[in-house]
């Protein structure tokens, strides 16, 4: 991580890790000893655009959207759509055998999105067939999902990822890790590399009303060669 964190003060730390601001003027939750709880999956990242000062450092991102990223050498980036529509419903971060899908959506203010939908995940998958199941992620509870699916010739065959869910200021990140690095667990390697580009994406979700929830749409970053 590079660029600055931002101290409830409104300064920067010169890059270095401050107290997080609260989120939504929410009291974080007391431990015994009275003192605010650190057990926060997105202490390291991803974080919300107000939480972060880009222009601490000179490292150059693309911004599709609400998303705002940092590519390094090696990975390749593709934007998943619907061509009816003409929207931008994913981003593929891909690198070696193993790629990181990212999907953005609107959540409530009072957060619980991301549980609920790691209930709906883990039905859903018994119900196609598969198994998932709730086990300890890099980024708090994360899904392990197994999916059958059928080969171009018929054969049985089987989708192996993890899925991440965490939540921000008025909007949830979906990660959903696939190829080898699905199929590892925690940080091992190749997993490593796509924890830290997860951990520095930066989320600039705007002010419209939505429903929670409803996948917020990326956009081709500006500049960028079009069809």
């Amino acid at each position: 991580m590079i660029f600055g964190r931002k101290a409830r003060n409104g300064g920067t730390d010169d890059g270095v890790a401050v107290e997080q601001e609260l989120l939504d003027d929410e009291a974080a939750p007391a431990d015994d000893a009275g003192e605010a709880s650190t057990d926060d999956p997105r202490a390291d990242g991803p974080f919300d655009a107000e939480e972060v000062d880009l222009d601490a450092d000179k490292v150059e991102r693309l911004t599709f959207g609400p998303l705002i990223i940092t590519p390094f050498e090696g990975l390749n980036l593709q934007l998943h759509g619907d061509p009816e529509t003409n929207t931008i419903q994913a981003l593929l971060a891909a690198y070696g055998d193993s790629g990181l899908e990212l999907a953005l959506f609107a959540a409530p203010r009072t957060g619980g999105l991301a549980a609920e939908l790691r209930e709906e995940t883990i039905e859903e998958t018994g119900q196609a067939g598969g198994h998932a199941e709730e086990a300890d992620g890099p980024f708090g509870p994360e899904i392990r999902r197994v999916l059958p699916l059928e080969g171009p010739e018929g054969e049985q065959l089987f989708h192996v990822s993890r899925i991440w869910l965490v939540e921000g200021p008025r909007w949830l990140l979906r990660g959903t890790l696939m190829g080898r690095a699905g199929m590892v667990e925690g940080e091992n390697e190749p997993a490593d590399v796509f924890v830290e580009f997860f951990r520095n994406v930066v989320v600039d979700r705007d002010e419209q009303p939505r429903v929670p929830g409803e996948l917020i749409h990326l956009s081709v970053p500006a500049g960028a060669p079009q069809g």
